[in-house]
């Protein structure tokens, strides 16, 4: 685990969806400071007299302005009267230069291992997987609350990173901590892939498909969670390069994943539903390749070893019980989505494990962690969820709906996709512009007002009053998305460097894996007690002929959602610390994230 965050994908931001269209904000670059890859790559080398077999002398501008504390990567004749013609021709040579560079640093098995873990599974396979799901669920006639439901169980093995790590590192198999692991989880994740792909709907029931989601989700995590360990490792390492890594990373993750939502809208548009599955296997078997031929470079370890690393983890008792705790919430809410039916059963479960959650890690760890846990898993959990039901009323035909949008599937999942892809670089870029140097507590309050105004578009929406103002509903649609994936990506950075903030040195990769775990949680629990509201005011779209009354709520359902998330402001100033997001919030000698903890003042 590294302290790059770690957003499932297709997984809300704060729980609020992108105009309700249950398309979530994409990941985003999610580097704290964010890399600005033109300007990494830019001016790296003129060919000019370069022997290309021979390494490139590389230097670094220390005094250079540094964007979010990355370096950038200059050649010692910097091409300063190059043209804006030659620059662009020579981008190619710039990125191969580049490229050459962090093979020398990084070695090209760990490029190669970054490529299929970050590129292909979590960037290309995640959108293969992800934008069929709704469909899917759709032809088993599942109702929008239920299929929120089925959503918030398939994410769950992201809030299982934290158990997944200290089982890894607890107990290797054979010497090795992470390969066995990885090929596990693959091993599963590819066959469930396959079987969904391959195998006819009608011969498996719901309940396999939310389960081969699941596996597939697990895979992801797993291999994220062991691949992000090693090279967080790397770049603790060679600190001079680790922007330049993280470039590598977040750009192929981001690229690979933009490709797949532009092909992935015409793949199931002309070959079905299951096309994208089916596409998505080489992805998700590319992960073997690398692994079995050990490009993490392990090295088996004797039993001393391991009995040693095993006595470090077990140390942390408290951090170890948040692990196994949170993972037996996480399996708790598996079992009772898939084996139970029932939306309030599975809505008072979620409430039950988001309450239990939030007093032990209240109780266990550093007041201010502590605090700034409670917020954001309160407002995470608060953000409840309309997806499910938006989703029927932007799809439904004709026949189902008559008055409604009739989204196909190519602009619902291609269009709105990209340019939600788009909107989230950008908010990316002017976050690290102009917000950066904010407080904490000025970044969350306006992020979280102006999303606020910016939700009355999905009431217009859900009401037709687009239509009565002469507004067509695919540009009212897009032009919304623009303006709140925009700010809903403000709204997320802060929360992502407040996260890493809160991990003391030496429980870096603990610390965060159960700070992520809990948010990644909380978004479930918004998933299911979302259902219970969408019930609650009957509004069940199943994609059944003439059900335009089933959303003749709706517009209420998105009013609730979007004014309970405001209610935590209320605790702003009591949850969040008034520092700058540029400021240090832990001293450099905070090393237990447990000390003055309300468990330690009443036990010792």
């Amino acid at each position: 685990i590294s302290q790059v965050p770690s957003r499932p994908p297709h997984a809300s931001s704060g729980g609020r969806r992108a105009v309700s269209t249950g398309l979530s904000v994409p990941p985003s670059l999610g580097n704290i400071a964010q890399p600005q890859c033109a300007q990494e790559l830019a001016g790296i080398t003129d060919d000019m007299g370069q022997d290309p077999e021979q390494p490139m002398e590389v230097v670094y501008d220390e005094a250079a302005p540094l964007s979010g504390g990355s370096k950038l990567l200059k050649h010692h004749q910097a091409q300063l009267s190059e043209s804006p013609l030659a620059a662009v021709l020579n981008t190619p040579y710039h990125a191969m230069a580049w490229l050459r560079t962090l093979r020398q640093e990084f070695g090209s098995e760990l490029l190669l291992m970054l490529f299929s873990s970050q590129h292909l599974l979590k960037g290309m396979a995640s959108t293969y997987v992800g934008a069929p799901s709704s469909f899917l669920y759709k032809g088993y006639g599942v109702k929008g609350p239920q299929m929120q439901i089925f959503g918030g169980v398939t994410q769950l093995p992201w809030a299982m990173k934290p158990m997944i790590g200290l089982f890894s590192d607890a107990f290797p198999i054979y010497g090795f901590n992470k390969a066995p692991y990885i090929v596990a989880a693959s091993v599963m994740g590819v066959l469930a892939c396959g079987f969904m792909g391959f195998v006819p709907g009608h011969y498996f029931g719901v309940e396999v498909l939310v389960m081969c989601f699941f596996l597939v989700q697990l895979q992801m995590s797993t291999c994220d969670l062991l691949t992000e360990a090693k090279y967080a490792e790397k770049m603790q390492s060679k600190p001079k390069y680790g922007p330049d890594l993280m470039t590598y990373v977040w750009f192929g993750m981001n690229a690979t994943s933009l490709l797949a939502t532009i092909t992935v809208g015409p793949l199931m548009e002309h070959w079905g539903y299951k096309a994208p599955l089916i596409l998505a296997l080489p992805a998700l078997a590319s992960i073997l390749l690398p692994t079995t031929q050990n490009c993490l470079e392990e090295t088996p370890q004797d039993k001393e070893a391991v009995a040693e690393r095993r006595a470090q983890l077990f140390e942390q008792k408290e951090a170890c019980g948040l692990c196994v705790l949170m993972f037996v919430g996480t399996v708790f809410l598996t079992v009772m989505a898939i084996m139970f039916e029932d939306i309030k059963l599975n809505a008072a479960c979620a409430i039950s494990v988001a309450v239990i959650m939030l007093i032990a890690f209240s109780l266990v760890l550093k007041p201010v962690i502590a605090k700034v846990n409670a917020f954001f898993l309160i407002q995470t959990s608060l953000g409840v969820s309309i997806g499910g039901a938006s989703f029927y009323f932007y799809t439904d035909s004709p026949e189902e709906y008559p008055e409604g949008p009739h989204f196909s599937m190519e602009f619902f999942t291609s269009a709105l996709g990209v340019v939600g892809g788009v909107c989230s670089l950008i908010g990316i870029y002017t976050y690290q512009q102009y917000m950066r140097e904010w407080t904490y507590r000025r970044m969350l309050l306006v992020t979280n007002l102006v999303l606020s105004v910016l939700s009355i578009c999905d009431v217009m929406m859900f009401t037709r009053m687009n239509l009565r103002l002469g507004l067509p509903d695919h540009a009212f649609v897009l032009g919304a998305s623009v303006a709140q994936t925009v700010v809903a990506q403000w709204m997320w950075m802060p929360g992502v460097v407040i996260l890493s903030q809160l991990c003391p040195k030496g429980m870096e990769a603990t610390m965060y894996a159960l700070l992520a775990g809990c948010h990644n949680l909380g978004n479930t629990i918004a998933a299911n007690t979302g259902a219970l509201l969408l019930e609650a005011l009957k509004i069940n779209p199943s994609g059944d002929k003439g059900e335009s009354h089933q959303f003749d709520n709706l517009w209420i359902a998105s009013c609730i959602s979007t004014v309970m998330p405001l209610m935590t402001l209320i605790a702003l100033p009591y949850l969040i610390p008034p520092h700058k997001q540029t400021d240090k919030i832990l001293s450099d000698d905070d090393r237990d994230a447990t000390e003055g903890s309300l468990w330690r003042r009443w036990f010792g």
